[in-house]
């Protein structure tokens, strides 16, 4: 599924806001113990970020998909573009991986695709046990300005917004799932990736 691009953020509260994480987009297929990354470019992403591995042990089944980022953070934290770039190139393994779980894809024997985003948010938080190799990324419902106020505070310039009762289709999303850009209050540096999923928003 591909984002539709949007001018601004908004709010709306058959939405879901969170961080457009700044790594590269990442399907986790687990299977017997094992993890499959499908990366666009890649062939073998699994030798590139041979840690993401560990996710097995956070899962609480077996045969599960997930779609989420793919991060690779520096040694205080924070997601480093640089660091990315030079693991996607395949000749180096610098920083540490890291995965944000964003949507669940198959779980308990069949396609959750099928059901509305909100239950596979609720299945994928059940899944996934929050780790330091993967986590759930944690979203806002309705306040789409605000989170997009906290994220440009931390120096994040974008804002993934999706649509809770739509069901995940290939291909462009049309309004299940919505990418705006956040222009940054000021140049800050680089948040970790602790506090960019602490937003300050409250509960």
């Amino acid at each position: 599924m591909l984002a539709t691009p949007v001018d601004e953020p908004f709010d709306d509260r058959d939405y879901l806001f969170e961080p457009w994480w700044p790594g590269v987009r990442a399907i986790a297929f687990v299977e017997r113990g094992a993890i499959r990354l499908q990366v666009e470019g890649m062939a073998d992403a699994a030798a590139a970020f041979p840690e993401v591995a560990e996710i097995v042990g956070q899962l609480g089944e077996d045969g599960v998909v997930l779609d989420g980022t793919l991060l690779v953070l520096d040694d205080d934290g924070r997601p480093d573009p640089a660091l990315l770039r030079r693991r996607l190139d395949g000749r180096e393994r610098p920083g540490r991986a890291a995965y944000v779980a964003s949507d669940l894809l198959w779980a308990g024997g069949e396609a959750a695709t099928r059901r509305s985003f909100r239950v596979r948010r609720r299945w994928l938080e059940a899944v996934l046990e929050p780790g330091d190799r993967a986590t759930v990324g944690r979203g806002y419902e309705g306040d789409g300005t605000l989170v997009a106020e906290a994220l440009a505070s931390l120096g994040i310039d974008g804002l993934s917004a999706r649509h809770l009762e739509a069901r995940y289709r290939a291909g462009p999303a049309g309004g299940a799932w919505l990418r705006a850009p956040i222009a940054p209050a000021e140049p800050r540096p680089r948040p970790t990736l602790a506090l960019i999923l602490r937003l300050p928003l409250g509960d």
